[in-house]
């Protein structure tokens, strides 16, 4: 499916897709205006979305398949007997508390369910900064290329409230253990967990 605008959220759906192979039931937490959800409409069976703004969710309502769904609330206020084979942030986790937004996570999975993050967070290491700062001129082209669209321009509220890496590191190893932290080019870092059943 063709995305109707380009950023450096909406660069990593493609990854987002192949982490999903074989998952019906996909929750997106922090949807926006559901250009994810429509992204993966052709793959998943349900899709959820959910999300604090209203105005976003006008937005994704209008132009969203049968099988979406939106609910406006926070994720911690969200309630559901379902379960479901993966659910999604992207970059929505540090508007929230991580440790207990990725606990619940865990616990709105299937068996084998799959937890994806495409994640902010500031450098923390020398490791870190080494690799912010090589980020920067790729994705300066990338994005003059693509024309490039941010949340703020789209009407999507943003925060850069970032955590640094050292407390995304130590969430992640409590929360979700084994899960690898990638770093991708456009300032975000990666991470696909698998529930074990």
């Amino acid at each position: 499916m063709t995305l109707p605008y380009w950023n450096h959220n909406t660069a990593y759906y493609g990854w987002i897709k192949k982490q999903l192979s074989g998952c019906k039931a996909v929750l997106d937490v922090g949807c926006g205006d559901g250009s994810l959800l429509r992204f993966l409409s052709d793959s998943a069976e349900t899709l959820v979305g959910i999300d604090i703004d209203e105005q976003c969710l006008t937005a994704a309502r209008n132009s969203a398949p049968e099988n979406c769904r939106f609910v406006c609330c926070s994720f911690a206020d969200f309630q559901s007997d379902a379960r479901f084979d993966a659910v999604i942030f992207v970059a929505s986790l540090h508007h929230m508390e991580m440790r207990s937004s990725l606990r619940k996570a865990v616990d709105l999975l299937n068996e084998k369910g799959r937890i994806i993050i495409v994640g902010l967070a500031d450098p923390f290491s020398l490791k870190d900064h080494i690799i912010e700062g090589l980020r920067v001129v790729p994705s300066l082209i990338s994005s003059r290329l693509h024309h490039m669209k941010a949340p703020e321009q789209l009407g999507i509220p943003t925060s850069y409230a970032l955590p640094d890496m050292r407390h995304v590191r130590s969430v992640v190893s409590q929360m979700l253990p084994g899960a690898r932290i990638r770093y991708g080019l456009h300032y975000r870092y990666l991470l696909s967990w698998q529930k074990k059943g």
